[in-house]
């Protein structure tokens, strides 16, 4: 879980300041090979956004976008650490 946690963070740092909407964050895990269910994706949502480290935002017609936070990128930049996430 760390690891997956990790990923999006990773996915979500390349977009910054712009965000990346749900749905396509679930296909981009799937491609790098962290197959998981909806269920499980928006548990590692809730708990980043717990942390501080990205924000959710529903848009119009239901469209959920994600954009990480300062804090999430200095996880992946290894300036702070969590022991929730695995940047490696």
């Amino acid at each position: 879980y760390r690891r997956i946690r990790g990923a999006i963070l990773k996915l979500l740092v390349h977009e910054h300041p712009g965000a990346i909407d749900l749905k396509v964050l679930h296909f981009l895990l799937d491609d790098l090979g962290y197959t998981i269910s909806e269920e499980e994706l928006n548990s590692h949502i809730v708990y980043l956004q717990e942390g501080e480290l990205l924000t959710l935002n529903k848009r119009k017609m239901g469209i959920e976008m994600v954009t990480i936070l300062r804090k999430g990128i200095n996880i992946v930049d290894e300036f702070e650490k969590d022991v929730g996430v695995d940047v490696r």
